[in-house]
C-alpha cells in the first residue's frame, strides 16, 4: 500500500489550508516544514527590500535552518504532496533546506503552491532543475477556498 505525506511550509495560514484539503482527499498524513526561527509579519513584509523574505529570496545561496520532520515518516511516504507560498516565483528557501536532505530521492512529489496570482510553472521548473532526482509530477498553483474536485482534477493530470 502507498504511503502518502503532504509536506507543507505555511507563515500565514494559506498553504497549510490548502494542505488540509489535500490530505482529506488523499488521505495523506499532514507534515508541516517548520523554520527554526519562525517568519514574523515584519519578516513577511515583501515591500520591505531588508525584511528576511526579500533578503532570502534575494540569495539563492541561503538555507534557513529548520526542524527536519519526522525522519522516518518521510523516508516510508513513496508520495509527497509538497507545498509552499510562491515567493519572486520561488518556493521559500525553507523547502530548498529539507531538499536538500535527500530524504524526497526516488520519491513521487506533487508540488503545489498558494499565491494570489504567480503561477507555479516557473518555481516547479526551478525545484525539477535543482532537485532530478524525485519525480516530478505537474505542479499546481491554489488558492485557500479550493475544494476537492480540484484537487482531484490535479491529480489526474499526473496518471497516464
Amino acid at each position: 500500500m502507498s504511503k502518502q505525506i503532504v509536506l507543507y511550509f505555511s507563515c500565514t495560514g494559506h498553504t497549510a489550508a490548502v494542505a488540509q484539503k489535500i490530505s482529506r482527499v488523499t488521505g495523506a498524513q499532514l507534515v508541516p516544514i517548520e523554520p527554526q526561527h519562525p517568519y514574523t509579519p515584519d519578516d513577511l513584509d515583501w515591500h520591505n527590500p531588508t525584511s528576511r523574505v526579500s533578503l532570502e529570496s534575494a540569495d539563492d545561496t541561503v538555507r534557513p535552518a529548520i526542524q527536519v520532520p519526522n525522519q522516518r515518516l518521510l523516508e516510508q511516504a513513496d508520495t509527497v504532496y509538497l507545498g509552499a507560498p510562491i515567493w519572486w516565483s520561488q518556493v521559500p528557501h525553507v523547502v530548498n533546506t529539507l531538499l536538500e536532505t535527500n530524504l524526497l530521492r526516488g520519491k513521487t512529489v506533487w508540488q503545489f503552491c498558494t499565491s494570489s496570482s504567480t503561477p507555479v510553472a516557473v518555481a516547479n521548473d526551478r525545484l525539477r532543475c535543482a532537485y532530478p532526482s524525485i519525480d516530478w509530477q505537474p505542479g499546481r498553483r491554489f488558492t485557500h477556498s479550493i475544494n476537492g474536485q480540484e484537487v482531484e482534477a490535479w491529480l489526474k493530470q499526473g496518471q497516464h
